[in-house]
């Protein structure tokens, strides 16, 4: 029998539910795309997190230098938790909380990361079961294409925000190039289906003050081409661990990952250097 909540449940959700069972490696506490400047340098970082540079690399760019010392912190779509546990390692923060709409995900957050001060949640990003004002700081990172309502969601982030809160911000969409892509180029590309003026129009109605507005596309074509600490090389290497042993994967599940590394190998390289697609950030604050 099919209830209602199963059939509320996203395909993406889903996705990310099948792919955190199946791989609950707690290496793998990233899902960003990452961020490299041509002169990024790693002696902040320690090794532990080397394996995923990129990744960190990214969080620590969008927050530039926020201090958030003594700060209250909700990340939305916390993923499997290693923004959160970069945000309660690294700056000193009063709390992070890591919100998630997949179950999978809140599970093996409770599981992988156990800091003192950091808590993960379920729940939906456009109905946010957090009190008005209950946070200092708000952080949304390639998650916001995947919502129906961005200005619902728009709504909420104030909401939770106190007066003269900061709302970092950031996400691929499609680009400003609008010519067709053959087969090969358009996988994982068309994914994107949400362009500018959807997250412009989301941040004037929920009367955000923009600080910054960058493209950082270039930056994250970067860490695609790195020879390692990408998302990609961590993920490569636990589907081949699976290939070797007997509990292989079913066909089309190999079939998705190959999707995967097809964009970040090829087609979404491609995508960001002519303009198909953009990756952008914003530092937003909730103005009184």
């Amino acid at each position: 029998m099919t209830t209602q909540a199963q059939e509320t449940v996203s395909p993406i959700s889903q996705w990310y539910d099948m792919m955190t069972r199946m791989f609950p490696d707690k290496r793998l506490t990233f899902l960003n795309y990452g961020y490299l400047a041509e002169d990024s340098r790693f002696d902040w970082l320690s090794a532990e997190d080397l394996e995923q540079k990129c990744s960190t690399n990214l969080i620590r760019t969008l927050l530039g230098d926020a201090d958030l010392r003594g700060l209250k912190v909700l990340e939305i779509g916390s993923g499997r938790g290693g923004n959160c546990s970069y945000l309660a390692r690294y700056t000193d923060a009063a709390s992070v909380t890591g919100l998630d709409f997949c179950p999978a995900h809140i599970e093996l957050c409770e599981r992988v990361h156990r800091l003192d001060g950091l808590s993960f949640v379920g729940g939906d990003a456009m109905a946010l079961p957090f009190a008005d004002e209950a946070f200092d700081v708000v952080i949304n990172i390639e998650s916001s294409h995947c919502y129906p309502d961005l200005n619902k969601f728009g709504e909420e982030v104030r909401r939770v925000l106190r007066q003269g809160g900061r709302f970092f911000y950031a996400d691929t969409m499609k680009g400003a190039n609008t010519r067709a892509l053959s087969e090969r180029d358009s996988i994982g590309v068309d994914f994107f289906s949400n362009v500018l003026d959807q997250h412009q129009a989301m941040i004037h109605h929920a009367g955000f003050r923009v600080e910054d507005h960058v493209d950082i596309s270039q930056g994250v074509i970067r860490a695609f081409e790195s020879e390692q600490g990408h998302l990609k090389h961590l993920l490569k290497s636990l589907v081949d661990e699976k290939k070797q042993h007997s509990d292989s994967l079913p066909p089309e599940v190999y079939h998705a990952f190959d999707t995967m590394f097809h964009f970040f190998d090829d087609s979404g390289i491609k995508a960001y250097r002519n303009g198909h697609l953009a990756y952008k950030f914003w530092r937003l604050s909730k103005a009184a």
